[in-house]
């Protein structure tokens, strides 16, 4: 959570705060009826397919918060079939974490995530019952004395008004606070453990080394294909303008001109291989001024808003620029966007940039639109890539890369 404390209770936290609790006294009183039943029936044989659907659940819904949802800890099968499934599940600590999860879950997380939801209800009970005309108002007093002044009506009304408002402030901060633990001990029974972790970083490590040597082959095919070509072709007019120099100095000046014109496209042909590579504006002048070039480039309205007062790691910029422009191609490409938004800023050390589009949506990190390349290079950096797509649009991309340590 990055937002300020004293900003905490006019920002969305207690909202996504108080859906979490609910939902998750919604979810822990189903989970109270439905495992005593799932474990009974299945004699215990069965523990996985009874919890794998309420842990995978939990992990989805720790996205209320405002984050990503926590990655599946388990590796898949070697085999096919149920048993197979189930042999290497009951082999899992992470499938008994999830049983210790749910057993949690479906008893004292729901009398915590209970409290928690009527406590935050609760401003709203008492007004209630303050406001409700029970009594009728009172008559007027005998003798004819003067009704109480306007300050002994204001002065109550104001008191209550203020207290309501402190203890207000008081339970948003309380829920969050109940929020944030309920989501530390799912993460702490549901997220993979460091063994996983340790797996997860070395496929994405030995994807990421693919990755460079496809890339190794296309440049030296774009090489081989596209300035080897032009470059030979320019050796090939200097040679004829040498022989002419002499006995036809017209034909001779008719191809260096000739061959001034292929040294210029083969230079530009060797600018735009290398910007695709690492851009030179990227190395001279930021991330900032990278990205600005890349929309002057975009042949859909683009705009950029990159507040960041300082150079980064290089590694980092590198690695937001390509994110940007794997971003703005599948827009264009695929979800046929007509606009695009691209924002970011540093969030204490952390870059933060997101892109946005109004095209179709429906992106997929594993349909082979190269999101999956960028995932594996964020997650060498220790970052986060966070996508919504929902069919019909719009697409949201969020990345966060770490600037220190």
């Amino acid at each position: 959570m990055r937002t300020r404390p004293l900003r905490i209770a006019f920002s969305p936290w207690p909202l996504r705060a108080f859906a979490y609790l609910a939902s998750g006294a919604v979810v822990g009183a189903f989970t109270l009826a439905w495992l005593p039943l799932a474990l009974l029936a299945g004699l215990a044989v069965l523990t996985p397919l009874a919890i794998h659907p309420l842990a995978a659940l939990e992990r989805r819904r720790i996205r209320l918060l405002g984050g990503p949802a926590l990655p599946d800890p388990h590796r898949p099968p070697d085999g096919t079939g149920l048993a197979a499934w189930l042999r290497l599940r009951h082999s899992e600590a992470a499938t008994w974490r999830e049983l210790a999860y749910s057993v949690l879950h479906g008893t004292v997380l729901l009398a915590f995530d209970l409290v928690a939801t009527l406590l935050a209800l609760s401003p709203g009970l008492v007004l209630i019952l303050v406001l409700k005309p029970d009594d009728p108002p009172p008559s007027p007093p005998a003798g004819g004395q003067a009704p109480a002044g306007l300050s002994d009506v204001v002065a109550p009304v104001l008191l209550l008004a203020f207290g309501m408002i402190v203890v207000v402030l008081a339970i948003c901060y309380a829920v969050v606070l109940a929020a944030i633990a309920h989501a530390a001990l799912a993460h702490l029974l549901l997220a993979p453990g460091e063994e996983a972790t340790v797996r997860t970083l070395t496929r994405s490590r030995a994807r990421l080394i693919d990755a460079f040597e496809v890339e190794r082959r296309r440049i030296e095919r774009d090489l081989h294909d596209g300035a080897q070509q032009r470059l030979l072709r320019l050796a090939i007019t200097l040679g004829m303008a040498r022989l002419e120099v002499r006995d036809n100095p017209e034909a001779a000046q008719s191809l260096i001109d000739q061959a001034a014109e292929q040294a210029k496209a083969a230079l530009a042909e060797l600018r735009e291989l290398v910007r695709g590579i690492h851009p030179q504006v990227l190395t001279e002048r930021g991330l900032p001024a990278a990205l600005t070039e890349l929309a002057d480039s975009a042949a859909t309205p683009l705009t950029i808003a990159i507040d960041v007062p300082h150079r980064l790691p290089s590694t980092v910029e590198s690695a937001a620029y390509f994110v940007v422009a794997e971003a703005l191609t599948n827009a264009v490409k695929h979800a046929k966007a007509h606009q695009i938004w691209v924002t970011g800023c540093l969030d204490g050390s952390t870059l933060v940039v997101e892109v946005r589009d109004n095209g179709v949506g429906g992106a997929d990190p594993d349909s082979g639109t190269g999101l999956a390349g960028l995932v594996d290079r964020v997650d060498a950096l220790a970052g986060t890539l966070i996508l919504s797509s929902p069919p019909g649009g719009p697409t949201l991309l969020r990345l966060e890369l770490p600037c220190s340590g």
